[in-house]
Order: C-alpha cells, then structure tokens, then sequence
C-alpha cells in the first residue's frame, strides 16, 4: 500500500500546500471578504462628493474587512492542517476579526522590537564618535553590527511567519510571541528552510495558475471581442466618456470577478506555509511550559511596577501628618473578666473533639461546552467539534 508523499516525509510536510487550493470555505471565506471592501471601497468613492472623510473612513472599513476575511481564511487552513471539522463561514468572519486586536498587538510589539534593536545601534555609533578611539571601535563594531542585523532579520522573518498562524491557533499574543521566540532560537535553519521552500512552491503555483488565467481571459476576450464587435474593444471616444456600453462594463466586471478569484487562490498558499510551519515546529517544544513561563515572567514585571509606584507612594505618605489615636480605656475588672472568658473559650475548644476530615472529590475531567466530549486541559480547540475552548 502507498503511502502519500506528505505522509511519509511527515505529518504537515510542506507538500500539503496544495491543499490549500482545494479548501473551499476558506476560499469563499477570503472571496467574499475581498468582494465586500470592494463594494465599500467604491461605496466611499460615490460619497466623495458629500466630503473627503467618507472616502477615508471607507477606506479604513474595507481595509479591516479584508483583513478579517484574510484573517478567517488563516483559522480555517489552521482546521484543515489540524485535521479538525470545518466551521460556518459566518464564524470564520467573526473570529477572524476577533484575532485582528491580537495581530495588531503582535505586530506593534515586534516593531518596537526591530526599533529596540536600531536604537542600541544608534547608541553604538554615537559612542564610535569619540576622536581617538572611535575608529578603532568601528573596526570591531560594523562587523557585530551587520551579523546582529542580519540575526534579527532572520529571527523577525521567523517571527512574523509564526506569530500570525499561532494565534489562529488560540494563542495569546505575548504566548504566541513567546513560543515563536523560542522556535526561532532553537530551529532557525530548519524554520527558515521550511518557509523559505514553501515560499518557492507559492511561486510556482501561482505562476502556473495566473498564467493559465491570464492566456484563458485573453482567448476569452478575443473571442468576444470578434463576435459581439465594437462595443468590447476600446476607441479614443471612450476618454470622452462615450461608447462604454453595458457589454464593455459587464465584461470588465466578469473580468475583475476571475482575476479577484486567481488571487483569492495565489494568497491562500502562503497563509498555508506559515500555517503548516507553525504545525510542525509547535509539536516540538512544550507550549504548555513556554506559557507558563511566560505568565511567570509577566507576573514578576507587574509585580516590579507595583513596587516601584509603591515607593514612588510612600515619601508623600510619610510628608502627610499622621493624627494621634487615642486608646479606650479598659477598667481593669472588664480587662480581667474579658481574659476569663478568653480562657475558658481556649479549654473549650482544647477539648473538644476534632470533626472529621471530608473526603477529597474526585478529580473532574474536562468536557466541551458544545458537544460534552472529553478534552485535555491544555488543548486550545475541542478535538470533537472544533470548538474554542478558551
């Protein structure tokens, strides 16, 4: 019996790439997304005449729409890969819109990241200023400098690769930016390989695939052009404004239609990559302790800055005046009595006879909400329905 290439060379090889081709709601997912900034992208050209913040705010609208849809066909390529049952393609919309806070997030920390690392170049230089033994420092410093960069180049590449599928996944974004971390340090040259091979098969396929769309549409429209005659060519009166027929603008629309379907296609091949890489490479180290870890560490920091406002607290505390309390009185037969009774509650509860201990409640198993399936603690989907769990 044969077995299938992505079987024998592993279970989220890169020769399932393909398969991306052939998910169909992630497809219709990203279609329909890209469809509808569209109509909003023309709606704000239309509302352009009322003033300049429509278009802009359109704009905005259709930019997030087709991001969510971008982002819902990542989550379903991450179904696929995971082998786990399909959702609505309603709840793909919503939950790739969910993610985009998270993305936002993930990216705006890696950019501070890439700036960190500029800054501490800039602090070298300025320090490589110095007349006498600047140039002597640069002589060791541009070498260190080029390889760091080059490091963080690669480590960001790695990152942004891993970071995007990790929260389809249901990571959170310090969590999935910790574990991608963690893969870039101790896979670099196998992630990277693996992107960089991926990224190769998304050529190749998309220039068979536009190229085969491309020679189709053009034996297609001169076709048409041959049958139906002048009104699907083009002639200097349509800069004028004239001889734009329904035929011409029915074309263009079909048209636009196929080439929008080619590239829905072309841009499910490398959400496919990152996908299948951030498959692979989580299966090799222990997300659970990476994200505990990370939640140590996140604790120890919020901790430190609660140290440091109380301290930056406590002097105008100790300025302000503090009133004097005045003690009660207490005669010294209450005093007395008080002690008494003190004594004798101690002897009571001295003798008395110790309750039973309750016996310790079996352990719970975790089950999901949707479907009542038992699931382990640390998954992030139900194995059964496909159900987020948290």
């Amino acid at each position: 019996m044969k077995t299938p290439l992505w079987n024998a060379d592993g279970q989220y090889s890169i020769f399932r790439l393909p398969e991306a081709l052939t998910c169909w709601p992630a497809l219709g997912v990203m279609a329909a997304s890209f469809l509808a900034a569209a109509l909003v992208f023309a709606l704000g050209g239309f509302m352009a005449r009322l003033g300049w913040v429509f278009p802009l705010v359109m704009s905005i609208v259709a930019f997030v729409i087709a991001l969510a849809g971008t982002s819902g066909a990542g989550i379903c390529l991450t179904d696929l890969a995971r082998q786990r049952p399909y959702r609505s393609p309603a709840r793909y919309l919503v939950a790739g819109l969910a993610c985009l806070p998270k993305l936002l997030g993930a990216g705006l920390l890696m950019v501070l990241a890439a700036l960190a690392v500029l800054l501490c170049l800039a602090v070298v230089f300025f320090v490589c200023k110095i007349p006498v033994l600047g140039p002597v420092l640069l002589v060791v410093a541009v070498p260190v400098a080029v390889l760091v960069v080059a490091a963080a180049l690669v480590a960001w590449y790695v990152a942004t690769s891993i970071a995007g599928p990790a929260i389809w996944d249901g990571e959170r974004v310090l969590h999935s930016l910790s574990i991608a971390w963690h893969i870039t340090r101790q896979y670099p040259f196998a992630a990277i390989g693996k992107i960089v091979g991926g990224v190769l098969l998304c050529a190749v396929f998309a220039s068979m695939l536009m190229g085969v769309v491309s020679f189709a549409a053009f034996t297609v429209a001169g076709v048409g052009a041959s049958v139906m005659g002048v009104g699907m060519q083009f002639h200097p009166g349509m800069l004028a404004g004239y001889g734009i027929g329904g035929h011409m603008v029915g074309a263009g629309i079909g048209f636009s239609l196929v080439f929008a379907m080619a590239t829905a296609f072309v841009l499910l091949l490398p959400l496919m990559v990152g996908v299948l890489t951030w498959c692979e490479f989580s299966a090799r180290v222990d997300l659970h302790k990476l994200r505990e870890a990370t939640d140590e560490k996140l604790q120890d920091v919020n901790a430190k800055v609660q140290e440091m406002k109380d301290k930056a607290r406590a002097p105008a505390a100790d300025a302000a005046p503090v009133p004097a309390a005045s003690a009660p009185v207490v005669a010294p037969v209450a005093a007395q009595a008080a002690g008494s009774v003190e004594a004798a509650a101690g002897f009571a509860a001295a003798a008395a006879p110790s309750a039973p201990l309750a016996p310790l409640a079996p352990a719970v198993t975790p089950t999901c909400p949707q479907c009542h399936g038992a699931v382990e603690p640390t998954h992030r989907f139900c194995d059964h329905c496909g159900h987020k769990l948290t």
